[in-house]
């Protein structure tokens, strides 16, 4: 009995270690995607970075979508709109399949771990200078 407990906390474990890392390479992955108009459209850099995350699981599937709004909460529209103020968001999916040591009950197999997201890409301000740019006192 004892040894199907220690079993059970060990299983437990591997789920939560392999959880946390889908979740951290996903948000690194989005953080990538938000920092700038080209990498939002990088998808093989986005997926790259999921991959290398989760240290290259087998089975691992990742989404990327471009999202895009002409308003802060108003409807989506197609990124090929040309309307005033466009917002464009990247949404990061990855499910990666995750099998565990033993077969227990209500537990599925594979166990399907899966995180998503989405940031709002950052564009430069009108007129250029960029983001962090140190102003005169």
């Amino acid at each position: 009995m004892l040894l199907l407990i220690c079993l059970a906390g060990v299983d437990m474990g591997r789920v939560f270690n392999a959880a946390i890392m889908l979740t951290g390479a996903t948000r690194t992955a989005l953080e990538y995607a938000g920092e700038n108009a080209n990498t939002a459209s990088d998808t093989t850099g986005i997926t790259k970075l999921v991959t290398q995350g989760t240290g290259s699981a087998q089975g691992l599937s990742v989404s990327v979508v471009q999202l895009c709004s002409c308003s802060v909460g108003g409807p989506q529209v197609s990124c090929s709109n040309s309307c005033s103020g466009k917002l464009v968001y990247v949404q990061v999916t990855a499910t990666e399949p995750f099998q565990t040591i033993a077969a227990w009950p209500y537990v599925p197999q594979p166990l399907n771990l899966t995180r998503s997201g989405t940031i709002r890409v950052a564009y430069p301000p009108p007129g250029g200078g960029g983001f962090g740019m140190i102003l005169p006192l």
